[in-house]
């Protein structure tokens, strides 16, 4: 176990051969995907990206819900995709199966947990595929193999079948290498609203503060395309608000919502049956066992406080961007200090819209050195619509 760590492989699991043809009509006819193997798919054991939970998991009885969703209409599914262990990871790195290949920047680690799904769309072995995010599982990934991701509002696209990590954060969202891609699989697996635009734009200001030099440069220019579309953006510091001094305050509630209900998901079963895992993955999961309940009680009041300001913020479709990803991708096979640093200032700006249970998705408008990276944008609760739309029509600025 273990010898595969941090060779590039197939995104695809080499474990299970899943395919499953789609509906004879449908408006995703033949288009293909495939799934996180956190997803239900029937017949197949769920592996969540560990050996021993592959071996003592039983095989699925049915579908997750959103997978079945888009076998209705016509989408033939293709196989499930590497994860990293429990999907509680970054990086994309997967201890017992290899690193995913990322399609943009061959040798480059494809981000995490989402990262065989991310391969796959961005090496065109699929059309599109199902990926979760807890805290920038599909944003990253997006980001660094050159892709859209959207990360859907809290509770809009189904998880039944769906192997929780962090209840409250999760949520089940999608690749595609188009825009256009992105909003016909929004429109199946959404109950699709017309979206409008708000009238007015914010750039997290203290987001982009994080990022080195030319990353910034590099997201100013999507930003320039992006206020020809809307306007130009206010600047604000997003993380200023009661009670919270900077964004840093914003990332030690968001590890301890995460690393307690983790604990509380996950916990219990490593201790069991005490899985060999790679570095560091035992350890999130017993970090976030060790919280008290005053610290989780005052946690999750500054998640409310979070959340109600939020909601304010962005309310009649005003949208605020902020990074995709804090650097475009860094070498596989890095040393655990450059991954550390991702890991940290990662925290500090993709823990907003999971704390605000919003959408935001990852637009692939930027490259450094010939590196991609991501500009993201955020909108308010049940704005999915409103994004997805916005991807298309810059994208039609830009053609």
């Amino acid at each position: 176990m273990g010898d595969l760590f941090r060779k590039e492989v197939s995104g695809f699991c080499s474990h299970k051969n899943i395919k499953m043809k789609g509906a004879n009509n449908g408006p995703l006819k033949k288009l293909t995907f495939a799934v996180k193997d956190i997803i239900d798919v029937a017949g197949s054991v769920t592996g969540a990206g560990n050996i021993k939970f592959f071996e003592e998991g039983s095989p699925a009885l049915k579908n997750a819900e959103i997978v079945q969703i888009l076998l209705d209409a016509g989408a033939d599914l293709e196989g499930k995709t590497i994860t990293e262990e429990f999907a509680y990871g970054l990086i994309g790195e997967n201890f017992h199966y290899g690193t995913p290949r990322n399609g943009a920047a061959p040798g480059r680690i494809p981000g995490g947990s989402s990262s065989g799904s991310a391969s796959v769309v961005s090496n065109g072995q699929v059309d599109f595929a199902l990926g979760t995010d807890t805290g920038g599982s599909v944003r990253v990934p997006a980001s660094f193999c050159g892709i859209y991701g959207l990360r859907p509002s809290h509770g809009r696209v189904p998880i039944s079948g769906v192997m929780p990590l962090a209840p409250s954060l999760d949520t089940c969202g999608w690749f595609a290498r188009t825009p256009e891609l992105m909003k016909l699989v929004g429109k199946v697996a959404l109950e699709w609203k017309q979206p409008t635009f708000g009238a007015d734009i914010y750039l997290a200001r203290d987001t982009f503060s994080i990022l080195d030099e030319e990353s910034e440069a590099a997201l100013a220019a999507a930003i320039g395309s992006l206020s020809k579309l809307i306007g130009p953006p206010q600047e604000i510091d997003v993380g200023v608000i009661q009670g919270m001094q900077d964004l840093g305050d914003w990332a030690k509630v968001m590890k301890v919502v995460r690393g307690s209900e983790a604990a509380a998901s996950r916990l219990d079963w490593i201790r069991e049956f005490k899985p060999e895992m790679g570095p560091g993955f035992r350890e999130r999961f017993e970090a976030g066992g060790l919280y008290t309940q005053n610290e989780i009680s005052e946690a999750t009041n500054k998640r409310e406080i979070i959340k109600t300001y939020l909601d304010k913020l962005l309310s009649d479709n005003i949208i605020m961007v902020v990074p995709a990803a804090p650097t475009s991708p860094p070498p596989v096979s890095s040393q655990e200090k450059v991954y550390d640093n991702l890991r940290s200032k990662n925290e500090l700006y993709n823990c907003i819209a999971p704390l605000g249970q919003l959408p935001q998705i990852s637009l692939p408008l930027a490259n450094v050195k010939g590196l991609p990276i991501g500009l993201g944008v955020i909108g308010g609760n049940g704005s999915d619509e409103l994004l997805l739309e916005l991807a298309n029509q810059l994208n039609n600025l830009e053609s």
